[in-house]
């Protein structure tokens, strides 16, 4: 009877256990992003809603870099004003016009923290009079989120003077995925050891593969391509997860969505190792 008793009270133990685990998951927040246009995200992540690298304008409002189609290309598939619903803070890499522009400044609430690199201290002030700002110099925390700056670079040699300093952010959350937005990078060494350092679950990587006609030829792309996308994924731990954009949207990336999905598949590497959503499309982050 003893024995009997004793298996009682710990099968009982077990599934009060498993229930409160459900429950507990139940409650979690739910990680996802959402892909708006280019490298504009929506995310939601560590209980909070924000906004990287907004561009809200209209398709052609913006200049051309290659003299082949006003930028963006594409037009938006919602709304600015379900872009901005429920917005708590936005996270800018750098201060390029496809990664922020003056309708995401327009649509930008007063009381709504821009997220910055040093580099971009002055800059959104003097362009279109933020002062509802915060520069990132290593990490910050926003509530329960942890936000660690990266570095990269923005091409090569020449290239690379002409872009400028960029970033990336490296995010962490209690009992949450830690996710990479490496930013406007190409895949050197300095990403290599940012992902060696924070074991990223999810890596979010812009893979346009654009140039500038008059140096690419010697100096090479901007950001990574379609064969950088490879190599990165190769060389990366194999519980990393992709997630590509900064394409189809801006008229100097040479890299399309088709022509990376094309290299993927002559790689072997599968759509749930590497995921290229459409705008719109939101991804759900799990662990």
């Amino acid at each position: 009877m003893k024995i009997k008793h004793v298996l009682m009270i710990a099968t009982t133990a077990v599934v009060l256990m498993s229930c409160m685990n459900v429950a507990y998951k139940e409650n979690e927040p739910e990680n996802t992003i959402r892909l708006i246009r280019n490298a504009t995200l929506k995310m939601e992540y560590g209980g909070k809603i924000f906004l990287v690298d907004p561009i809200l304008s209209e398709k052609g409002e913006l200049m051309s870099v290659i003299g082949v189609n006003k930028n963006p290309t594409v037009h938006l598939t919602m709304p600015v004003k379900e872009v901005m619903d429920g917005v708590d803070f936005v996270l800018v890499t750098h201060s390029h016009f496809d990664h922020f522009d003056q309708p995401a400044a327009t649509a930008m609430d007063d009381t709504l923290k821009l997220y910055i690199q040093p580099a971009d201290s002055i800059f959104f002030l003097k362009e279109f009079g933020i002062t509802n700002t915060e520069i990132i110099k290593d990490k910050i925390t926003v509530e329960d989120i942890t936000i660690h700056r990266t570095g990269g670079t923005h091409g090569k040699e020449t290239i690379m003077e002409m872009m400028g300093e960029v970033s990336g952010f490296m995010l962490q959350a209690e009992n949450q995925p830690t996710v990479y937005i490496v930013g406007d990078c190409l895949w050197t060494e300095e990403i290599k050891a940012n992902i060696k350092r924070y074991q990223p679950d999810w890596i979010i990587i812009n893979t346009g593969g654009a140039i500038i006609p008059a140096l690419s030829s010697t100096f090479g792309t901007l950001i990574m391509n379609e064969k950088d996308v490879v190599s990165m994924i190769k060389e990366s731990p194999s519980k990393c997860r992709f997630i590509a954009v900064h394409m189809d949207a801006i008229d100097h990336c040479q890299t399309t969505r088709s022509i990376l999905r094309n290299e993927a598949d002559k790689a072997g590497i599968t759509k749930d190792k590497l995921m290229i959503p459409e705008d719109g499309e939101i991804i759900l982050l799990n662990n």
